[in-house]
């Protein structure tokens, strides 16, 4: 079980890397994303290759949440472009909120949990403390929360494939559905592709072997043994370490008020208590 957290958390710093990653990107939200799944796709093909195969239904199924996985992506990027990375990460961290109004329900074995529910609106209260003092960027955090839903929708979906295919192989048709996604939502962007500079390249190739063929796989396999709400409540230090990366590597260092830190130590309280308070409950309930 520490294992597994670990392992979760080295995903999750993967993950709030990303909108860095997305910052120094030049391409627009659905040009970088089209890049994205398209070099994922192919690093997969290229590890998988015969044991693709699958029955039809599943294809489809894993295909079809690639597409909710798309528009979550391209809504990220574009709130990066729109606002910045801080914006971007702040709306992210409603994420728990949004899975614990779902996955009751998606999933009838899932009952609604006024714990996970309270707990989420704390993390709100931290949202809200980090951003009151950037109400410029408004509409970036829009777009943020509806990112932040399909992010909530997608691991709920996910929780529904991890027992049909192997973790890499669900990745590898999500990647295809997203790219599907991202390349008709071209021409409503006012996108055209573009060839990326060197630059945009390397930077690319770290997005979509590090951040999301490790990341993203991994996260799949681990939803075998962790929760969705497990994992996406943990997710809440994404922005954290998003903003620390932007900070350090962006220079974004005039986002980092007294409000993000009463916020941040909010969210991580909230965070270490959860898993605790939740695991006592249980330990209770089963004397």
């Amino acid at each position: 079980m520490l294992r597994d957290h670990l392992k979760l958390q080295l995903i999750i710093l993967l993950w709030g890397f990303t909108a860095v990653l997305g910052a120094k990107i030049s391409l627009p939200a659905s040009e970088l994303v089209v890049f994205r799944t398209a070099l994922a796709g192919l690093v997969l093909w290229g590890m998988l290759r015969k044991r693709i195969q699958i029955q039809r239904k599943d294809a489809f199924s894993f295909f079809a949440t690639g597409w909710v996985i798309g528009i979550h992506w391209v809504s990220f990027f574009l709130a990066v472009k729109v606002a910045n990375v801080s914006i971007c990460m702040i709306g992210l961290a409603t994420l728990s909120l949004w899975t614990a109004l779902l996955e009751p329900i998606f999933r009838k074995e899932k009952k609604f949990s006024a714990l996970d529910l309270f707990f989420g609106i704390i993390v709100m209260g931290g949202v809200v403390l980090i951003f009151r003092s950037e109400i410029r960027y408004g509409y970036g955090l829009v777009i943020a929360l509806i990112s932040a839903i399909m992010g909530a929708l997608f691991s709920v979906l996910n929780a529904f494939h991890v027992k049909k295919a192997h973790h890499e192989v669900i990745t590898f048709y999500e990647m295809l559905g997203a790219l599907a996604l991202a390349g008709l939502a071209l021409p409503f962007m006012g996108e055209t592709l573009r060839i990326p500079t060197w630059s945009d390249w390397g930077y690319l190739l770290i997005l979509s072997v590090f951040c999301t063929v490790v990341a993203f796989s991994y996260y799949v396999e681990l939803l075998n043994r962790l929760s969705v709400f497990t994992i996406n409540f943990a997710n809440n230090l994404e922005p954290v370490y998003g903003i620390l990366l932007a900070a350090w590597l962006l220079g974004d260092s005039e986002h980092l008020t007294p409000g993000f830190y009463q916020g941040a130590v909010i969210i991580l309280g909230a965070t270490v208590l959860y898993p605790l308070i939740k695991r006592r409950l249980k330990d209770e309930a089963k004397i």
